[in-house]
C-alpha cells in the first residue's frame, strides 16, 4: 500500500514547510508588525550544521552556535546578509545582526518554530493503532 500511495504522489506538493511569525517586541520598538518568514531546514542542512558546530575537544555540538545557525538557515525574510542591512546595524556579519537584533529567547523561540517545520516536533511522526 505505501509504495503505491508514494508512487502516485504528486511530487511538486515536496516542498519545504514555510511560516510567518512576528516578533512582539520588536514590533512594538519598531512601531510596526516586524515579521520573520521562516522555512524547514533540510536534512543536508542539519547535518553540515551539525558537523560545522561539533567542538572536536569536547566531543560535542555546541547547542547554543547550533540553534543560531538553524535560525539563520531557516529565515527567508529579512535577508539577513543584505549588505544595506548590515551596514545600517553596523554588523558584518548576519549572525551578528541576528544576535544584535533579537534576545536569546526571542532566538531559541525562531530555533524552535523552525524546528517544527523541519519535521522535529511531537506530532510529526504518530503511531498506528493495530
Amino acid at each position: 500500500m505505501s509504495i503505491e500511495l508514494l508512487l502516485q504522489a504528486d511530487l511538486t506538493k515536496l516542498k519545504r514547510p514555510e511560516k510567518e511569525v512576528k516578533i512582539k517586541r520588536l514590533s512594538e520598538l519598531f512601531g510596526g508588525a516586524m515579521i520573520f518568514k521562516l522555512r524547514a531546514v533540510s536534512t543536508d542542512e542539519v547535518s553540515g550544521l551539525q558537523n560545522m558546530t561539533f567542538n572536536v575537544q569536547e566531543q560535542s555540538v555546541d547547542i547554543s552556535e547550533l540553534q543560531i545557525q538553524v535560525v539563520l538557515a531557516g529565515i527567508i525574510e529579512p535577508e539577513l546578509k543584505n549588505a544595506e542591512l548590515l551596514a545600517h546595524f553596523g554588523v558584518p556579519t548576519p549572525k551578528e545582526l541576528l544576535m544584535k537584533l533579537l534576545s536569546p529567547g526571542e532566538i531559541k523561540g525562531l530555533y524552535d518554530k523552525i524546528s517544527d517545520l523541519s519535521g522535529y516536533g511531537k506530532d510529526s511522526v504518530e503511531d498506528v493503532k493495530n
